[in-house]
Parts: C-alpha cells; structure tokens; sequence
C-alpha cells in the first residue's frame, strides 16, 4: 500500500514538473534569464512606465513586501542619468538597481533577480519616464526548469498591475 502511495506522489511531482516547463531546449541548460527587446515573448521584454525613478523605485518595493516568496537585498544609486543635467529633473533621474531575492516554496531554492531603473527621455505628456530592465539567475544547478523567465513575468506583472505604464 506504501508503495502505492509513493508511486503516485512520485508520478504527481513527474506531471508537475513536466506541466511547468515551457522551453525544453533551454529550461535544461540555462540558469538564467534576461528582459530583452528581442525576446518574442511580450512578457520577457522590458517595460517604460511614464514615472520618475525614485516612482517606479516605490511601486517595486510595495509590490515585493506583499510577496511572501520575494525580498528586497539592496538599493544603490548607480550615477546620473541622461535627464539629469535638465534642472526641473533633478538628481531623483538617477539610475538606480534593486537586487532582490525569489525563494521557491517546496526546496527554497533562492534566485538572485537584479533591476534596472533608468530615467530616459520624456514621454508625450512631457513628465519623466523610466525603463526597466531585469536579470534573473539561479544560484544552484545547471538548468532552471523555466524559474527565472516566471520570476521575471511575475515581476513585470506585478510591476504593471501597480502602475500605469506604456509599454514598447
């Protein structure tokens, strides 16, 4: 009966496994992922929210502290951006990078996701606009099995349902 038991629990995380992954050729071999414009999926390209950095910055940190899988690391301030010599600006255009942390719940594998907020050129409305960029990476193991493109959806989701963006 035990063996039973086992088998179908066994056979119940197979399917599950199998369920999750959406690339075959790179969930195996990769352990990261990257927003890119180039990416075919619209959910894994980089986003443009018309807010100030230190805006998109607060809508991040809000978002994180209702996740209960997610955790802000650090902030920093990475130097001037191009908007920052304009004086309605100021120095809240500067660049800045999030790194946060994703754990999984059944092993509490831990992903290192790493964002960048860069202030660009002003949108049509002419107040400031921001990019974000994000990495996400495994800290163990060869292959993902498709976490860190979720990571990365899931942020961006949670980035847009918290804002009101233009998206390119």
């Amino acid at each position: 009966m035990l063996g039973y038991v086992a088998i179908g629990v066994g056979a119940a995380m197979a399917g599950r496994l199998f369920w999750m992954i959406d690339d075959w050729g790179r969930d195996w071999t990769t352990n990261h992922a990257r927003l890119s414009a180039t990416q075919t999926d619209p959910m894994l390209q980089p986003i443009e929210i018309d807010a100030d950095v230190k805006d998109v910055e607060t809508v991040i940190q809000n978002w994180v502290d209702l996740q209960p899988a997610w955790a802000i690391v650090s902030e920093t301030e990475t130097g001037q951006g191009p908007l920052s010599q304009q004086p309605s600006i100021g120095a809240s255009s500067s660049m800045r990078r999030l790194h946060l942390t994703r754990t999984t719940p059944v092993f509490r594998f831990v992903d290192d996701i790493q964002i960048e907020l860069t202030p660009i050129e002003s949108g049509p409305s002419g107040g400031p606009r921001t990019r974000v960029d994000a990495g996400s990476r495994s800290r163990v193991g060869k292959g993902d099995l498709g976490q860190n493109p979720r990571n990365l959806k899931e942020l961006r989701q949670g980035i847009l349902d918290q804002s009101h963006p233009t998206t390119k």
